[in-house]
Formats: structure tokens, C-alpha cells, sequence
């Protein structure tokens, strides 16, 4: 039979599907059950109830789920058939898709199995997931809708055999998917990450939220204060606990050292296990990345669907002159602020090559600065904040005066708002640099944008000052290439001229 004939009948999962959601559900009823083995009054009543209908409902639901799941591919679609109580059936169409990613975290690794992810446009999240299915069928599911894919674009063009033509289709045998994959990685990467690279990238950065995750684990198994305190006064740790305990200033400082020191090393962890042999090739209109330690990535990115490049870097990236380039891509999954990373680590000239393979950009030498009444306006709306924050929160609880420590660093802050931001229109791209902490320039084809337009509050009127948006599809996230207080005329003439450039790149030759 052949690869898109077996596909064209519905499929279930891998059958090491039931064993790996087994084995992921266990760390709940770990959880649930840490209660019963801490105390043995009548409290444990309730977390003893959890684990029967645990063990009752859930672990027959994980079965459930898995005899009531079919997917199938057509030429036309894919067909994901979910749900025990409420069934779901979901049609992708074929053209719609984007990116068919395939995950492998170290569970399914070790059972030969893998997570397929399915990105249509017009989505900010996954259309559709096979979880689990075998690594051969995950690779023969993307060179089958890539085959697809390429059918029907080649039945929409002139030049077509009659038989495309009447179907929309060809009926080409697909091949097996091993040899597909095998040529299309097997090329030169244009960029790469080394061993020594890969740990840089987590000495560049902190990572909070796995602090967060560690500090709640350690609430779990030690909520009670004392026997933290004795844990704490344990091996290597007790000089450092000891200094803390002999005055409050000596607590705040160890409170803070120790976030700092494991948020950067949890940072280097993360960012070992994420971008550990990253690799990143084009292939026509496309550019492919594979990366992960534990859990194995890969992706392709449409070069047709970029919407935007982002050059990021941090304080310490940018005192040691590395950089950080990601593409903001329309209806795509994208983890990490709605961006791609297409390299995690780099000097800025790499950086700006592999940009002008996606399109043709060039970094302008000048900004045009926003005005410099942005300083008021920032001490302003800062010092009024903290100070709605930090007032009534003192009321109830005076150490929150502190917090007024702060007041002499938001002038500070408000210049180098202004230093680092400002704009350029160059050729048929807009660039936008602004961010004091993180450092961001945006790098936005003319062609992309959806909505171009100024707004103006109250305060700003008063001050002749307008903020300018810039929206494309795809965009999110908290940082958005706006340009704020942009002195009125300014404004007025640099929508009117993206807007000449807009008409001139759809303009009929």
C-alpha cells in the first residue's frame, strides 16, 4: 500500500501512547499524595478522595482517549477525530498549513515515538497535535502534506498537465519519508550553534519562572518553616544560612544572591536543554531548525510568511556585542512572546546575513529620535504609579515604604527610554528601536503591515505628541513595535510616507 493511500484511512495513535500519559500523569498523584505521607489526622480525608477518583476516573479517561482518537490525511485536509463525552472533529485544509513540527521530549524518545504539531495561519496556537505517534510516521505525515502542499500549488499554475488541471491535483506516489528527511537535512546549515555557544546563551540570561517552579516543589515537601530552616543549616549551605539569620539586611542580601545565582543557572540549564545542537539550513522558500537536548525540535519557517525580524539583546548581551535574531511569523505557534528564534546566540553582522536571506535589510546608521519630552512624560507615569502602588500598600503593611528606594532611579530610567528609542524609514523597511532593560529592533517590510496609525491621549494632545502603531499578522506579545511621543507633524508625515511605500509595492507595473 502505499505512504498517502495507508493515510487516507484513519490512523490511532502510537500504542506507547497509553504507557507515556500513564507515566506524565504520575507527578499529579505524587502530588496529591505527599499529604497523606506528611500527616495522618483526619485533614488526609480529603486528599484521599482526590487519589480514588484519581484512580477511578482518570486513568480509565487516558484509555478512553485513546480508542476514541483517528486522524487521517486526504489530499484535501487533515481530519482529527478527539473527544470521549463530546466529540470533536476538526478538518485542517491542506493549504492552510504552515509548519508541521515534530517534538520529541525525552519520554517519547525513549519509546520511538514523537508529538506532531500542526500551524495553520490566521492561529496563534496549535491547529492540531498527534500526541504520540512513531518517528517514521511523524516524518512521513510531513513529507505527505508537503507533497500536497506542492500538488496543488503546481495545479494552480499555467503551466499544468491537463490531468492536474481537471483534479486540481497530481497523483504522484509519495516516497517513503526516511529518504526525504535524509536529503532535505542533509544540507550545509547556514547557522549553527557549538557546545561552548550553547552554554553562553544561558550565561546571557535568567530564567524566573523555573525559580518559581523550584520555590513551589520546596513549599510542597517542606511548607513548615522550621524544618526549611534546619534543611537549610545543612552541609554546604550553613555558613550562608547562618550570616542571613544575624541581621535583616543580611537575610535580604542571601534572599537575593541566592535568586540571582539560581535564576542564571537555571537559565544556563534551560537554555542547554533547549538550544543543544542547533542547527538551522534553508531549502528554497524555507528555512528548517533542529534543536533540543531533552526534548528535540524541528521546524520549518516560510520565508513568504515572516511578517517582521527582531534583533534582541539584554544589558549583558549587548555589553558583550551578542545578539539575538527572531522572526515574527504570521498564524505560527510561537513560543516566547508570539517570536521564532532563528538564532539564539550571534554577532550582529551573522545575524544581519541570515536576516537578508529572509529579505533585503539594512541596519541604518541613524535613528530619528522621539522627542525628548518622553522624559517627563516617563518620570511622570512611573513616579505616579509606584506611588499608587506603593501608598496603600503601606498602610496595611509599612515595610512596603521601601519601595520609595526607587523613586531616584526613574529619571534614570526615563533617558535611556528616550536614549534607545527612535525610528527609520529606509528603503521599503520601517525600523524601530526602543527598551532600557531588553533592547529590541524591529525590522518591518512596508509589504507587512495591516494597520499603520496615530494615537493620542489627553496628555499627549496637550504636548503636541502622538504615539504611532505599527501591526502585523501575527503580532503579540508585550513588547510591540510602537513608536511613542513622536512629535505630531513627525507622525503625520511618517504614516503618510509608509503609506506611499505601501501603495508603491502593490503598484501594477
Amino acid at each position: 500500500m502505499r505512504v498517502d493511500q495507508q493515510f487516507d484511512e484513519a490512523q490511532m495513535l502510537h500504542p506507547m501512547t497509553l504507557v507515556q500519559r500513564f507515566l506524565l500523569s504520575l507527578p499529579a498523584f505524587v502530588l496529591l499524595l505527599i499529604p497523606i505521607f506528611r500527616s495522618a489526622d483526619s485533614a488526609s480525608v480529603v486528599p484521599v478522595v482526590a487519589v480514588i477518583v484519581y484512580g477511578v476516573l482518570a486513568l480509565p479517561l487516558i484509555a478512553l482517549r485513546y480508542y476514541r482518537f483517528r486522524y487521517r490525511i486526504t489530499r484535501k485536509e487533515i481530519v482529527i477525530q478527539s473527544g470521549v463525552l463530546n466529540r470533536q472533529n476538526r478538518s485542517i485544509p491542506i493549504e492552510r498549513i504552515q509548519n508541521i513540527e515534530i517534538e520529541q521530549s525525552l519520554l517519547p524518545r525513549i519509546f520511538g515515538t514523537a508529538k506532531v504539531k500542526i500551524e495553520t495561519a490566521g492561529s496563534s496556537k496549535t491547529e492540531g497535535v498527534l500526541e504520540f505517534v512513531g518517528i517514521e510516521t511523524a516524518h512521513e505525515i510531513r513529507e505527505i502534506v508537503r507533497t500536497y502542499q506542492q500538488s496543488r500549488e503546481a495545479a494552480a499554475t499555467p503551466v499544468n498537465s491537463v490531468a492536474s488541471q481537471d483534479t486540481g491535483l497530481t497523483d504522484q506516489p509519495i516516497a517513503p519519508a526516511p529518504a526525504r528527511q535524509q536529503d532535505a537535512t542533509a544540507n550545509t546549515p547556514v547557522f549553527s550553534l557549538p557546545l561552548s555557544r550553547v552554554l553562553m546563551v544561558g550565561v546571557m540570561r535568567f530564567s524566573l519562572l523555573y525559580i518559581a517552579i523550584a520555590f513551589s516543589l520546596i513549599e510542597q515537601m517542606l511548607p513548615n518553616p522550621d524544618e526549611l530552616e534546619v534543611w537549610l543549616r545543612r552541609g554546604w549551605l550553613k555558613p550562608l544560612t547562618e550570616y542571613g539569620t544575624d541581621s535583616p539586611w543580611q537575610l535580604t542580601a542571601v534572599i537575593i544572591f541566592s535568586a540571582v545565582l539560581l535564576s542564571w543557572l537555571s537559565g544556563i540549564l534551560v537554555s542547554f536543554n533547549r538550544y543543544y545542537g542547533f542547527k538551522l539550513w534553508l531549502e528554497s522558500d524555507k528555512m528548517h531548525k533542529r534543536h533540543g537536548l531533552l526534548t528535540l525540535s524541528q521546524g520549518t519557517i516560510p520565508l513568504r510568511r515572516v511578517q517582521a525580524m527582531i534583533l534582541r539583546a539584554n544589558m549583558l548581551m549587548r555589553r558583550f556585542k551578542w545578539i539575538t535574531l527572531e522572526v515574527q511569523t504570521m498564524g505560527l505557534e510561537a513560543t516566547g512572546r508570539g517570536h521564532q528564534v532563528v538564532a539564539p546566540l550571534a554577532r550582529l553582522p551573522v545575524a544581519m546575513g541570515l536576516a537578508n536571506h529572509i529579505g533585503p535589510v539594512t541596519l541604518p546608521e541613524h535613528f530619528t529620535p522621539v522627542s525628548r519630552l518622553t522624559i517627563r512624560r516617563t518620570i511622570v507615569r512611573f513616579t505616579v504609579a509606584l506611588l499608587v502602588t506603593v501608598l496603600p500598600t503601606a498602610y496595611f503593611w509599612q515595610p512596603a515604604l521601601w519601595g520609595l528606594l526607587a523613586l531616584p532611579a526613574i529619571p534614570f530610567y526615563a533617558f535611556q527610554h528616550y536614549k534607545n528609542h527612535g525610528y527609520a524609514l529606509q528603503e521599503d523597511t520601517l525600523y524601530v528601536r526602543r527598551g532600557v532593560f531588553r533592547h529590541f529592533i524591529w525590522m518591518i517590510p512596508v509589504s507587512k503591515f495591516q494597520v499603520l496609525y496615530g494615537e493620542s491621549s489627553i496628555f499627549q494632545r496637550r504636548l503636541g505628541l502622538e504615539t504611532v502603531y505599527i501591526d502585523t499578522a501575527g503580532a503579540g506579545g508585550l513588547a510591540l513595535p510602537e513608536i511613542i511621543d513622536v512629535p505630531t507633524e513627525e507622525a503625520t508625515a511618517l504614516i503618510e510616507a509608509c503609506y506611499n511605500r505601501f501603495q508603491q509595492a502593490f503598484a501594477t507595473p
